[in-house]
């Protein structure tokens, strides 16, 4: 009898080695699916040591804003504030120069860095009796704003001035006081300064006055000289 196997024989053998094979990954897969842990609905649970370093930040952060906010007070922040140092004092702006910065940013616009104003429709700051005579008269007009017709140099003017103070743009008393104050003293213009004081009163006396001043009312109170 010969070794020798049919062709017959030998496909037989390959179809049992196909279907041993098979049935070794299907066992394979199934025990792999029983090791699997069942799907559950929502979210899995946030590790313990996250929570703990989540909130050691919060903790961190908030002690370092009681201790770094200084009250959380407007004046820490002021670009204008006098900061005092150990080595190197910072030197107080005068009031010109805090004045300065904000006619540049509020009323530059309108009346111009030249302080020669736009002709027909914004007066002159420069050699203005308005601006350089009585300062309680100056002050209103920053405090409240100024409507209606207004005589400048011998032009008439009718525009529409806005409000400074608490009813309108809310300026704080120093920053009133240096807009005045730089006016005052700029473009050849030689008047006094105006004080923080001065202005803080101005404020108490006409600081709650909704509507804005008329010239009528202003030179009624303080005449041209």
């Amino acid at each position: 009898m010969s070794d020798a196997h049919t062709p017959d024989t030998e496909s037989g053998i390959s179809l049992d080695k196909a279907a041993m094979q098979d049935a070794d990954v299907q066992n394979v897969h199934a025990q792999l699916i029983r090791e699997r842990k069942e799907p559950q609905e929502g979210f899995s649970p946030v590790p313990v040591f996250l929570l703990f370093i989540f909130g050691a930040l919060c903790f961190w952060g908030g002690a370092y804003l009681v201790k770094y906010s200084q009250g959380f007070s407007g004046m820490v922040y002021d670009p204008d504030a006098t900061v005092a140092s150990s080595s190197l004092p910072r030197p107080e702006k005068s009031l010109a120069e805090v004045g300065a910065k904000i006619f540049k940013a509020q009323c530059v616009a309108c009346h111009k860095v030249s302080g020669l104003g736009a002709p027909g429709a914004f007066p002159p700051l420069m050699d203005s009796s308005w601006v350089i005579g009585h300062e309680e008269r100056l002050a209103r007009i920053l405090i409240n704003g100024l409507k209606g017709p207004v005589e400048v140099k011998g032009v008439i003017y009718n525009g529409n001035m806005p409000a400074y103070g608490p009813q309108g743009l809310n300026l704080r008393p120093k920053q009133i006081a240096g807009v005045l104050s730089y006016i005052r003293q700029e473009w050849g213009n030689n008047a006094p300064e105006i004080s923080v004081e001065s202005i803080e009163r101005y404020i108490e006396a006409y600081g709650k006055r909704s509507s804005q001043w008329t010239a009528k009312e202003l030179l009624d109170d303080f005449p041209m000289k």
